[in-house]
């Protein structure tokens, strides 16, 4: 079977149907990655910062179809860090997560951006399949989770990180048919979180930021402003890019 064009896709929006979703899956329904109709961005391998820390637990992924929209985090970290030190700041993020804090299986997040446009991969096996995250206030499911290693409460990322997120952004929604087109929307039942309890109905943007499915700060009002306004236009731009 042939892949969709973007075009395709993008006009498709919210009527793509699981079973088309599902004619893009090879092996086991819940192993794979469907072929990607965009080319991947440059991904950083998680053996680039953590080939010694392997989850702790098992990893689940989302069912063909149930990824649903993209959760945009930041890491509410420091700005100033230098290129070399974005390996020891994941490690750290893993640390935390893993840890009796947060107790989860792995670093949250299925792919980070550094300040100088780096996109990483976070949770194990997030590059082939849509691994499910985890998210302060909990994880209401639906979405893969793409974080800014910085703190834009303020402070907006970077250029260079406004750049790759998109690209980010752009790969993973053709890969998972989700319409990106400014004002797109996506309706599901939470699986729970501090702001949406399970079973209660969510209708949400389909890129938006963690406040939107948790009581947080994140991903910053300098990023949130970017996620809602700026984003979705960027991001179905990139993806009807010849």
């Amino acid at each position: 079977m042939h892949a969709l064009s973007r075009r395709q896709i993008i006009q498709a929006g919210a009527t793509v149907t699981g079973a088309l979703l599902l004619s893009h899956w090879t092996g086991e329904a819940s192993a794979m990655l469907p072929d990607p109709v965009a080319s991947a961005p440059h991904i950083r391998p998680r053996q680039d910062w953590g080939a010694d820390l392997p989850p702790t637990g098992p990893l689940d992924a989302e069912q063909p179809g149930d990824v649903r929209f993209l959760l945009v985090h930041h890491s509410a970290s420091a700005n100033d860090y230098q290129p070399s030190a974005v390996p020891a700041q994941i490690r750290g993020f893993y640390h935390f997560h893993t840890g009796p804090s947060k107790g989860w299986h792995d670093v949250a997040y299925n792919f980070l951006v550094d300040r100088f446009g780096g996109v990483w991969e976070g949770r194990q096996g997030s590059v082939s399949k849509p691994v499910k995250g985890d998210a302060t206030g909990g994880s209401q499911g639906y979405a893969l989770l793409c974080c800014f290693i910085g703190n834009h409460e303020t402070a907006p990322p970077s250029p260079e990180a406004q750049q790759a997120m998109v690209a980010l952004l752009a790969w993973l929604a053709d890969s998972y048919a989700i319409d990106t087109a400014p004002g797109a929307t996506t309706s599901f039942t939470s699986r729970g979180s501090n702001r949406w309890p399970p079973g209660a109905p969510v209708t949400t943007s389909t890129i938006a930021g963690h406040r939107d499915m948790s009581h947080t700060a994140c991903p910053g009002d300098a990023s949130y402003d970017l996620v809602k306004n700026t984003f979705p236009q960027l991001v179905t731009q990139a993806r009807l890019a010849p």
